[in-house]
């Protein structure tokens, strides 16, 4: 009787459970809903490669989506920031990731497939240069018209001497000698000129191997830091003095009064241009340059006293921009020729610099100090400009 009653329970039981069955769940899948149209790239500018984490890379094509963050673009596997969007062209900024060769491509939210790929590449818009080694430090550099870059190397706190550094890296002593070089500059007659903290002015033939003293400043308190030679031959010198020195090709001193802590000097066109701290002014102070050699009055043009900004280094490019080398957390400010500043490669470069040097093809090198953790360096940055120095010398 029991066992018939417990049988009789489970049937019902079971009974009721199937006539609970509410049939099959809902899918997910709209089988209604249409994908978008999937992307597709026709053009791609700059046309081959864009500088990684620099360039805004402009791509062309259809089937974009206007809004941008529903465009997913990919330089190899990381995705570039879209900047502006239609559903024509995508305005990209490249990621930080230099690689020579790897595929373009871009997905849209709500189309099923990517687009096609195009090859490309990103490039470094710096490097570091002349395989230098952590235990080594880098004082003045220069640069000649091959492409070579010479640069006074102190090891483990020895000096070593100059050394020349190849366009492809290689390096070679240049000068031996026992104590660091502040600046070095190549004249028109293809010596070698470097000062060194001093009074004296130094000449090295072109050939290297030793070094004569050009010319001496009468005042013995006097210290050389920095050089600029003009097309005339002309050298500019000078430190953290009351003066301005001039130096003759035939050894004859002309001095200015300019009481600064001058750490740099550069030329462009009819003037010189210097770099320091003037009392409880920090700035840039440019000197027009009579046909007679002589320096006029001096204007301050940049004053970055408000900024914080303690100005190392200074070069001019062909169409008057001013690479300014710094402190800053971005060392490089550039300076258009309307007074315009801005950062150069904010985020990317991010090393200190101490002296500048042009080379061919648009390539800027610096020398780098080292600071705390960072070793000494050099860096070779692409601005894609040509250096007016060099543009100077190569028109002669």
């Amino acid at each position: 009787m029991n066992h018939c009653y417990l049988i009789g329970f489970v049937l019902a039981f079971l009974l009721v459970g199937t006539g609970c069955d509410s049939g099959t769940a809902p899918s997910l899948y709209d089988p209604d809903r249409s994908s978008l149209s999937d992307p597709t790239i026709d053009t791609v500018s700059p046309e081959g490669s864009a500088l990684a984490g620099v360039d805004v890379v402009t791509i062309n094509g259809s089937n974009f989506s206007t809004q941008p963050s529903d465009n997913l673009v990919y330089f190899g596997t990381d995705r570039g920031n879209v900047m502006e969007a239609t559903s024509t062209q995508l305005r990209v900024l490249a990621p930080n990731n230099p690689l020579p060769e790897l595929q373009l491509r871009m997905s849209v939210v709500g189309a099923e497939n990517f687009s096609n790929s195009i090859s490309y590449g990103l490039d470094p818009p710096f490097i570091e240069f002349g395989d230098v080694k952590d235990f080594e430090s880098i004082f003045g550099i220069a640069t000649d018209d091959t492409g070579n870059v010479f640069a006074s190397i102190v090891e483990f706190g020895l000096p070593l001497g100059i050394f020349q550094i190849t366009p492809e890296g290689e390096r070679v002593e240049f000068v031996s000698s026992s104590f660091p070089w502040a600046d070095l500059e190549f004249g028109s007659d293809n010596a070698l000129y470097g000062v060194r903290n001093v009074r004296a002015l130094f000449r090295v033939p072109s050939s290297g191997n030793n070094f004569e003293v050009f010319a001496v400043i009468p005042n013995a308190t006097t210290q050389l830091v920095t050089i600029a030679i003009d097309s005339n031959n002309r050298i500019w010198a000078a430190g953290n003095n009351t003066e301005i020195y001039r130096i003759d090709s035939d050894k004859t001193i002309k001095s200015y009064s300019f009481d600064c802590d001058v750490r740099d000097l550069t030329l462009y066109r009819d003037f010189l241009y210097v770099a320091g701290t003037q009392g409880e002014t920090t700035g840039i102070w440019r000197f027009p340059i009579d046909s007679n050699g002589d320096l006029g009055q001096a204007e301050i043009i940049i004053d970055l006293t408000s900024t914080g900004t303690i100005p190392h280094a200074l070069a001019f490019s062909v169409d008057g921009h001013i690479y300014v080398g710094s402190d800053n957390v971005d060392p490089v400010l550039l300076i258009s020729p309307n007074g315009d500043a801005t950062a150069l490669y904010p985020s990317i470069l991010n090393q200190q610099v101490r002296k500048f040097a042009w080379g061919p093809e648009g390539y800027l090198y610096a020398a780098i100090p080292s600071i705390d953790a960072s070793p000494s360096g050099v860096v070779r940055i692409t601005t894609r400009k040509v250096g007016y120095r060099k543009f100077a010398l190569l028109q002669k």
